[in-house]
């Protein structure tokens, strides 16, 4: 995106938007980021039980490869942290203060079979008694296309009970899904019966007749391959987009672990988020699916640092709720760069008998990525509205092309939203912007961002607006349009958004 030379608007009276507050526009020095990247770490014996009492000398944490010092550290046992094992690390809550856990429950309705989370989910109802005072719970839906909230994050027993209650009465594909791919099955059975009838002399006897069979058995229903793209993108985006709080954070995920015959590098974008944000992702298998199959989805979970949640009697919660209430939790603060790489982290005991289990990496993400995020969640879930502090007005649409249309854009910024920077005998204004797009029917499309980036020679006036004008390219179909940037004074994202209607077809 190129854009024209900044200008200014007055306080312009926007409906929806909050009155901007005439605070002066900020100079901004170099700031230094000390977040800290938390790892929690299970950490079992030979038997595979549960070992306590560690300090944090008892493990390497490498990043990258390399060593780094634990700077943070406690055991938590059963919600609640242990007396000080601090060792080498400074314990980041008291002793015997409990830690809350926020339990994310993702349906994947595209690949789950209806019976199979039904129980699931009444079971799962059963068990918010589980929940203590500090945790808390939401419910998110996904239908093949669309991501529905049926519960934002709430400890409220009885508001999690309706959205688990609604969640059991929506439909479920897994078995349309499932049907798609049993038609492959038609050929096997024809390829066995034409078998039968030859023998070992005739050159499509049965060695070649395995072989056949042997490809057949590796095939994926077009169906579940369109599927699995949309499904696996939502769940990253799910995580991506939805309000992430702070604490110990799970996701709950329901799918059919079959799909990952498709492709499991699809999968790839989820372990990444949920590495970034934090997560341990737990999947549940709903489509009776094969061994094989399932031990794929055990080894998403496990980069993440869970594991696959498996009960014969479908207690999956509560196997849950025990793995993540016992843990050691180690925080490092790494260089922060911003320049969106990711790196890989590993947590190894000094002692040869035990096991650890933790997430492997996490990413240092831009302003320009944040920004990403926060228009694709705009996008999915809606913002807040006083953070909708844009303006964005639409022009005449102009045919790029076949499918292909270009629409003029005038943006609206606020001027404390832009970071002035000394330069010369004036100041350089910028700040970075992200632009994404959906269409009616929840295919996403994550358009070419840029900075927003002028010099000028005094600070505006507060309370005014910068303008800039741009030109984006898009399908020739309804969309939503969200724009957003970084707001230094708030530390947050402002948005604005815009809906596009193509012209009706004579």
């Amino acid at each position: 995106m190129k854009f024209s030379s900044l200008a200014l608007w007055g306080a312009i009276g926007v409906s929806g938007m909050s009155p901007l507050a005439a605070q002066p526009p900020q100079v901004f020095e170099e700031a230094i980021d000390v977040r800290v990247v938390n790892v929690e770490a299970v950490v079992t014996d030979a038997k595979g039980q549960r070992v306590r009492g560690l300090t944090a000398g008892d493990f390497r944490l490498l990043v990258d490869g390399k060593e780094v010092p634990v700077e943070y550290f406690t055991e938590v046992v059963e919600g609640t942290t242990a007396a000080n094992t601090a060792g080498a690390g400074t314990s980041p809550v008291a002793a015997g203060e409990e830690v809350g856990r926020d339990y994310l429950v993702y349906i994947d309705e595209s690949f789950s079979l209806a019976n199979a989370r039904d129980v699931l989910l009444e079971k799962l109802e059963r068990d918010l008694t589980l929940l203590k005072s500090g945790d808390q719970m939401a419910v998110l839906a996904f239908d093949g296309s669309h991501l529905e909230v049926l519960s934002g994050w709430t400890g409220d027993h009885a508001v999690l009970a309706a959205a688990l209650a609604t969640a059991r009465r929506r439909p479920a594909k897994g078995g349309e899904m499932l049907a798609n791919q049993r038609k492959l099955q038609a050929d096997v059975d024809w390829v066995l019966d034409s078998a039968a009838s030859l023998d070992d002399g005739d050159p499509t006897g049965p060695s070649t007749v395995g072989a056949v069979l042997d490809a057949m058995s590796t095939r994926i229903s077009p169906e579940a391959r369109t599927q699995l793209g949309k499904t696996a993108l939502a769940a990253a985006s799910a995580l991506r987009g939805f309000e992430a709080p702070p604490g110990r954070k799970v996701m709950l995920m329901l799918s059919g672990a079959w799909s990952l015959n498709v492709a499991p590098r699809l999968h790839g974008p989820l372990v990444e988020a949920a590495n970034r944000l934090g997560y341990t992702v737990y999947p549940v298998d709903l489509a009776q699916s094969d061994a094989r199959s399932v031990t794929a989805l055990d080894k998403l979970a496990r980069a993440t640092g869970g594991r696959v949640a498996v009960s014969a009697k479908m207690e999956a919660f509560r196997e849950v709720v025990a793995d993540t209430g016992s843990y050691y939790w180690l925080g490092f603060t790494p260089a922060w760069k911003a320049d969106d790489k990711g790196h890989r982290v590993a947590v190894e005991p000094r002692r040869a008998d035990l096991t650890v289990r933790a997430r492997t990496g996490f990413s240092d993400l831009s302003r320009r990525t944040e920004n990403a995020m926060k228009a694709e969640s705009v996008l999915i879930f809606g913002g807040a509205e006083q953070d909708r502090r844009l303006i964005v007005e639409l022009g005449a649409p102009r045919r790029a092309g076949r499918g292909q249309i270009e629409i003029p854009v005038i943006l609206g910024v606020p001027v404390e939203s832009l970071a002035l920077t000394p330069k010369g005998r004036g100041f350089l204004a910028e700040t970075p912007l992200a632009v994404a797009a959906m269409d009616i029917k929840g295919g996403r499309a994550d358009l070419p961002g840029s900075r927003l980036k002028v010099e000028i020679k005094a600070p505006p006036r507060p309370g005014t607006y910068a303008r800039f004008q741009t030109v984006v390219k898009l399908r020739d179909t309804e969309q939503r349009l969200v724009f957003t940037v970084h707001d230094p004074l708030s530390g947050t994202s402002l948005w604005g958004a815009a809906d596009f209607k193509p012209r009706p077809k004579r």
